[in-house]
């Protein structure tokens, strides 16, 4: 009884600080070039920093973490201390599914493209972050960015665990 007791403690404690969805709405015209951040809300590390991917326009999807996105960003860099070197992964990974836990999504670098072409568009760089991770390499903590051709929203929504990024 103890045993179960126990594993179900740590089941519980594993959910309430699980990395969170993270929800990509893109209502715009336009593809996106664009990398995703993870990090440790308590000390920025470890980090998890994502390939560089192209989302389509008109699209939205979720994440459940950094190996569901294997799809769209196959490859990961993984530092787990500021002074660490960088540790690449491939989704899935046991070492992302480590740090899953004890990260959440920080940060959104993206640009505009033209649909169906690589050609990037003369709108601005988006970069996008949760204030909660000022001081962090990779974190900018702006929430609303209004872009020439598109305005982007960053925002955590607490009860749901979730971070959402949309694009319009």
């Amino acid at each position: 009884m103890k045993k179960i007791a126990i594993l179900f403690l740590s089941f519980v404690f594993s959910l309430s600080f699980s990395q969170g969805k993270l929800y990509i709405q893109n209502f715009s015209a336009y593809d996106l070039t664009m990398r995703i951040v993870g990090g440790s809300p308590t000390n920025c590390f470890p980090e998890a920093l994502g390939s560089v991917i192209t989302f389509p326009a008109h699209t939205q999807t979720s994440f459940l973490d950094y190996n569901s996105m294997a799809s769209y960003a196959p490859n990961w860099t993984v530092r787990l201390s500021y002074t660490g070197n960088a540790i690449p992964q491939t989704a899935p990974s046991g070492l992302l599914t480590t740090i899953s836990p004890i990260t959440q999504w920080k940060f959104c670098w993206f640009h505009t493209m033209d649909p169906g072409t690589h050609n990037l568009t003369s709108d601005i760089d988006f970069n996008m972050g949760d204030p909660a991770f000022p001081s962090c390499p990779w974190a900018s903590g702006v929430s609303f960015v209004d872009g020439t051709l598109t305005d982007a929203f960053w925002f955590y929504v607490a009860s749901e665990n979730a971070t959402y990024l949309v694009i319009q």
